[in-house]
């Protein structure tokens, strides 16, 4: 049986999702009553749940959801979140699994977990990389803002990166095959935070003999993980962004 606790909680996850909406919508999206829906609304916005735009406008959420929902991102490492993804990784491909995070014109490694294989691929924590031929460089150049790309690539002698980062953002996820090192192949995805904003980026690595045949198996895997830690850092997710850019027009 759902209670008034649940339905409440269920119109603060709907906007989190789409941002603004009428009570209306709420109600339709929810299956509820418009009745139930306007009391449940106007309780939650005495209580600083929600706000409203003007008179009878949308509601968003207000000034105690952003309260708890900044001591939630507070609150989260992005190390220590995607420790567990990284080892999820390497039992589903048995290849290397790494996370890197921006410093200036590279990515810096950050954490690396190995599979029991006597021939695996390494990167060392502290260790870096190019942006521009590597996975993690490219997944993270791919999920910047076009005025922060622009201002990224003037400074990399990059022919055709433009074009291969096009890809990358239509079918989520980056590679790398024997481009950096000859050896080895991999697929990287970008981490966003509550912004959208990439903050970093997952990658699976492992000698090119065996990753290459499979690669395009593995890039999926490494985007839907990427995408779970992203969750967590508060990313509602690029369709609901664009979901509620529709709904404020």
């Amino acid at each position: 049986m759902i209670g008034a606790l649940d339905r409440g909680l269920g119109i603060l996850r709907l906007l989190a999702q789409h941002r603004r909406l009428s009570v209306p919508e709420i109600a339709d999206a929810l299956g509820l009553s418009r009745a139930t829906a306007y009391r449940l609304v106007d309780r939650l916005r005495d209580e600083g749940w929600l706000i409203s735009e003007g008179h009878g406008g949308p509601v968003r959420l207000g000034p105690t959801a952003a309260q708890l929902a900044a001591a939630a991102i507070e609150s989260v490492n992005l190390r220590d979140v995607a420790i567990p993804v990284l080892r999820e990784l390497v039992a589903e491909t048995g290849e290397t699994a790494n996370l890197a995070v921006p410093n200036g014109t590279e990515m810096v490694f950050l954490a690396r977990e190995q599979p029991l294989r006597t021939v695996s691929v390494a990167a060392h924590p502290g260790s870096t990389r190019p942006f521009h031929n590597t996975s993690v460089g490219r997944a993270y150049l791919a999920a910047l803002p076009a005025a922060r790309l622009d201002d990224l690539l003037a400074g990399l002698e990059a022919p055709g990166l433009r074009e291969k980062l096009d890809v990358v953002r239509v079918r989520g996820w980056s590679d790398d095959r024997r481009e950096y090192d000859p050896s080895s192949c991999c697929c990287g995805a970008a981490i966003r935070d509550h912004t959208g904003e990439p903050v970093g980026a997952l990658s699976v690595a492992g000698v090119a003999e065996r990753m290459d045949p499979v690669i395009d198996q593995i890039g999926p895997r490494v985007r839907d993980a990427a995408a779970r830690i992203s969750a967590s850092l508060g990313f509602a997710g690029l369709g609901s962004i664009q979901a509620s850019e529709i709904k404020s027009h």
